[in-house]
């Protein structure tokens, strides 16, 4: 029973030691996160690391008699099997990533690569007896640290909701940085600034750096539907923390 839950922990840290891998790559390489791609990626890459390494890996551990070099073979190809497929997931075909050399296949092929290393490792351990606290205790750094990554880079991705009443035409004037109001309230994951009947807002939060979805709000403060604003203007106000944002409604 104990090395059963063992495998399941090692099969858990080996997809999140890739999606690790994964993001720390595309951080240090080329200063990018996954923006608002982050709620689909374990979508994409989950499915081919359950059906395609899991299944592989978990024959080569009860198969203790495979040659190292087949096993590094196996988990090279099996690698770039899994990178090819997850483009089929993203919708996009193979067409894009005809090529194996291509970044985005070099990137989900380290993904998969470093599951498959992770899952030899746990498999090693779980042979010899020895060494499962110091595997779990990684295995807890190797699980949260991605789960946060992409927890931050979904919030960043959210855009902010500012409800207009429906009957509102003209200049919305939104201050922000007035320390005397409150925050901009989050509802159900998303900052929601809620415009008043004469067009303004006032709170303490500064400018938040993401996108803004307007709507159209009835009295009850129900969403009718939304609507495209062109952009919106900036200024100071009476002092350097006071950001001041404008912007018409038709």
């Amino acid at each position: 029973m104990k090395q059963k839950l063992f495998f399941v922990l090692v099969a858990i840290t080996s997809y999140f030691a890739g999606v690790l891998a994964y993001l720390s790559y595309l951080s240090i390489v080329y200063d990018q996160g996954l923006g608002s791609e982050s709620s689909k990626f374990i979508g994409w890459t989950l499915p081919p690391f359950l059906f395609l390494i899991l299944p592989f890996y978990t024959l080569m551990y009860r198969w203790r008699k495979t040659a190292i070099l087949l096993r590094a073979a196996l988990l090279i190809g099996l690698s770039v099997v899994a990178a090819v497929s997850v483009p089929l997931l993203m919708g996009l075909g193979i067409g894009p990533f005809r090529s194996l050399f291509s970044p985005e296949i070099g990137l989900f092929t380290l993904l998969f690569a470093s599951s498959a290393l992770v899952f030899t490792l746990g498999s090693v351990i779980a042979a010899k007896g020895r060494g499962y606290i110091l595997f779990t205790l990684a295995a807890l750094i190797i699980i949260i640290l991605p789960i946060h990554t992409l927890s931050s880079e979904t919030e960043k991705s959210r855009p902010i909701i500012h409800k207009i009443p429906q009957s509102f035409h003209g200049t919305v004037v939104i201050h922000y940085g007035e320390s005397d109001y409150p925050p901009i309230p989050k509802i159900k994951g998303y900052e929601v600034i809620r415009i008043s009947e004469s067009g303004s807002y006032r709170t303490s939060s500064p400018r938040p750096p993401r996108g803004i979805r307007h709507v159209l709000v009835d009295e009850k403060g129900n969403e009718i539907q939304p609507i495209s604003i062109p952009g919106e203007t900036f200024k100071l106000g009476i002092t350097p923390d006071i950001k001041i944002s404008e912007y018409e409604v038709p």
